[in-house]
């Protein structure tokens, strides 16, 4: 009796996860109209700037596998330094830095399943490689929100130093080495067009998912708050919502604490994007420190930036009113929605097909 009552132990987790859908829930039927505006910007993020940057990098890094040691090349000292030796590695990093942290996640997840990265290496790229892409910081933070590239160059360049400290002071925490350096299979197999379509749109409706729920989330529970504290609510959900309202604020400061702690959108993608083969714990740990660190390299640089009192003082003419979507990100958003639906197209075939028994489908098969 006593083996059975221990197998029986209450788990306080789910009771408290499902207490919070419910009290969402309440929340959404109580606020209809914010939960429309939440969704409706959700959808704007994805066809404007997710889809459109995420998608095609997903095909493309997909299809690089060949190539990934010579892509990793320069960084072949830094994974020498770190005790990674799987040649892939390198490359996975170049990809998460270019890419942002759901390339990253979605490079490590297809090398833990083919052996190629042990435990301890896969853990250590997450964290050296989890990060906003340039095209977000750059362009997005820098060039649109504060009207300066420069800015959007220096935040790029400290978080990924922040990324470096914040690894760093975790090395001793790091997993195992399970298996010995160089172990599993040394050769990927070739990944086809066709299967990188199909990895990539899976990838991408994880990612457009959690930033569409985090918005309704958002949106919902902002309604009704103090001005002061809804970028701070912004920031906890979703990264580029925060980003925005600090932006809008003219608080550099605000913008690095969204790079830091990612928000609750991206954790779930990277949970998601990695099917359980890395866990968050250590992740977690990883971005208070790079918020400290963050923080300190903030102070330290900013002044080198040139022209930042201009900066935060013509935040309302740098706001773009769009009226229409791009062509390029329209053939973007067509192409993506396409392969969407062949794929959904074929799952729901293969579900048909098995659900009918072996006998009816060998008459329909035989001959009439």
């Amino acid at each position: 009796m006593k083996q059975k009552s221990s197998q029986m132990r209450f788990a306080p987790w789910p009771v408290v996860q499902a207490a919070l859908a419910l009290a969402l829930s309440g929340l959404l039927l109580a606020r209809p109209q914010a939960a429309a505006q939440g969704f409706a910007a959700g959808l704007k993020l994805c066809g404007g700037s997710l889809l459109p940057a995420l998608f095609p990098l997903f095909v493309v890094c997909g299809l690089l596998g060949p190539l990934a040691p010579v892509l990793g090349w320069p960084l072949r000292p830094l994974m020498r330094l770190c005790g990674i030796r799987s040649p892939r590695a390198p490359a996975v990093l170049v990809l998460g830095w270019c890419g942002g942290y759901a390339v990253c996640a979605q490079q490590i997840a297809a090398l833990r399943k083919t052996g190629e990265l042990p435990p301890r290496d896969a853990a250590l790229l997450l964290l050296l490689g989890c990060c906003s892409g340039p095209g977000f910081v750059v362009g997005c933070i820098g060039g649109q929100l504060f009207g300066s590239v420069a800015l959007g160059l220096l935040l790029y360049g400290l978080q990924l130093a922040a990324n470096l400290a914040a690894a760093a002071c975790l090395v001793l925490f790091l997993p195992k080495q399970e298996l010995p350096a160089g172990q599993g299979s040394s050769q990927q197999k070739s990944v086809t067009f066709p299967q990188a379509i199909n990895n990539a749109v899976q990838s991408s409706l994880t990612v457009c998912g959690c930033a569409v729920f985090c918005r309704v989330v958002g949106s919902v529970l902002g309604q009704g708050m103090p001005d002061g504290a809804r970028p701070y609510l912004n920031a906890a959900l979703e990264i580029s919502a925060g980003c925005a309202d600090f932006a809008a604020a003219g608080s550099v400061a605000g913008v690095c604490l969204c790079l830091s702690l990612l928000g609750a959108s991206v954790l779930a993608q990277l949970a998601a994007l990695l099917q359980g083969t890395v866990p968050l714990g250590l992740l977690l740990a990883a971005r208070v420190l790079h918020f400290v660190f963050l923080q300190g390299l903030l102070h330290l640089c900013l002044p080198l930036v040139p022209g930042q009192a201009a900066v935060f003082t013509s935040l309302a003419p740098q706001v773009v009113v769009m009226k229409r979507t791009a062509w390029d990100t329209a053939l973007a958003i067509a192409f993506f929605l396409c392969a969407a639906l062949y794929q959904l197209y074929k799952t729901c075939q293969s579900s048909y097909n098995n659900t009918i028994p072996a006998a009816h489908r060998s008459r329909a098969d035989g001959p009439r």
